[in-house]
């Protein structure tokens, strides 16, 4: 059901940036970059007990028998309702660095650090708030949350000169290194607020990511324990973070004068050129990380599903491509070939069962 004073999201941004050359080709900006959501979609259980655990404090238990909809039937403890009293705020500082085309060389390099919180980041997961009478109690980093981020890009002029053979080659590197996303650990019941998968455990002491995609948390049985009955957690949402993303293409590129008007270029690019795993998030990838109430194993069944693969292989593309005409070029041919190699005994690039 949706709240009939639901009121539409908006979003207000501002940014304040300076930006300077600082040689005859090369120019830097640095900025401030901000943004606040507000009314955004929360969904939430406007039918969560009043005294946590306790079903007859539940605010409908009930229609009374004369009541036109389902006269005396008992009412589910879990009545989801769409809202729209949610809030985010983002801020970033932006680094940048352009170099236009000079001694064969030009490329463009960014750098971002930033936070983004909320109290529900809407991927479609249903209830994710612990406490539905309170949702701010979940406010923290937003589920896409990446405090750093570089990105690079360049075009690189081989410096060969001579006849059509050896002349026209480039080269055209892509570089992207992110860090890795949070997610949710929260408890497998639903017996607390009618809400499956909500309730977070207490925290009592420093939990470890150990780096390694088979056990992303160590000392759990020491770092987690189970709330007291019909009690929340205390441990805050999205608190931990899981892989991050690198990723490296490189493009080779000839170009061949035919004629004043006429250019034929070969092209190969490789994608993930060096097969870097890039894992996918603990718990499936699905936002949250679900644990039984015995904290089984020292929380190291931090499992993503085998048949989710989080990034694709390294892949080659071979094209090949004659353009014609005086500035604005008309491709006629392309794509000749084009292939996929995947390693022989590749790994799935996400979490192992354990």
């Amino acid at each position: 059901m949706v709240n009939p004073n639901f009121k539409n999201a908006n979003v207000q941004s501002w940014n304040l940036n300076v930006q300077q050359r600082v040689t005859r080709n090369l120019g830097v900006m640095i900025g401030y970059f901000g943004a606040k959501g507000t009314h955004l979609e929360v969904d939430r259980n406007i039918n969560q007990s009043t005294v946590l655990g306790t079903p007859g404090s539940r605010p409908s238990v009930a229609p009374s028998a004369s009541s036109q909809f389902l006269p005396g039937k008992t009412l589910s403890n879990r009545i989801t309702e769409r809202d729209s009293n949610s809030n985010s705020n983002y801020n970033a500082l932006w680094v940048s660095a352009n170099r236009r085309l000079g001694h064969g060389l030009q490329f463009n390099a960014s750098y971002t650090f930033s936070h983004s919180i909320d109290e529900v980041s809407r991927n479609n997961e249903g209830i994710v708030v612990q406490d539905s009478t309170n949702i701010f109690n979940s406010r923290g980093n937003s589920d896409f949350d990446a405090r750093h981020r570089f990105v690079a890009n360049a075009i690189y002029e081989l410096p060969f000169k001579g006849n059509r053979l050896v002349s026209g080659w480039k080269l055209a590197p892509i570089v992207v290194a992110q860090s890795g996303n949070p997610f949710n650990i929260v408890l497998a019941t639903a017996n607390t607020t009618g809400a499956g998968n909500t309730i977070r455990p207490n925290l009592v002491a420093p939990a470890q990511i150990s780096g390694n995609p088979a056990q992303w948390i160590t000392k759990g049985m020491t770092a987690f324990t189970v709330p007291a009955a019909n009690s929340f957690g205390v441990l805050g949402r999205n608190v931990f973070y899981g892989p991050g993303f690198t990723n490296f293409d490189l493009a080779l590129i000839k170009n061949t004068k035919i004629t004043e008007t006429v250019n034929l270029q070969f092209r190969a690019d490789a994608f993930d050129l060096f097969n870097h795993p890039n894992f996918g998030q603990p718990g499936g990838g699905n936002g949250f990380v679900v644990f039984a109430s015995d904290f089984d194993s020292d929380y190291a069944h931090v499992v993503h599903n085998n048949n989710e693969h989080a990034f694709p292989d390294r892949r080659f593309r071979l094209i090949t491509a004659i353009a014609v005409g005086f500035k604005a070029a008309v491709l006629i041919a392309a794509s000749i070939l084009r292939f996929q190699q995947r390693r022989a005994s590749a790994r799935p690039r996400c979490f192992p069962p354990v």
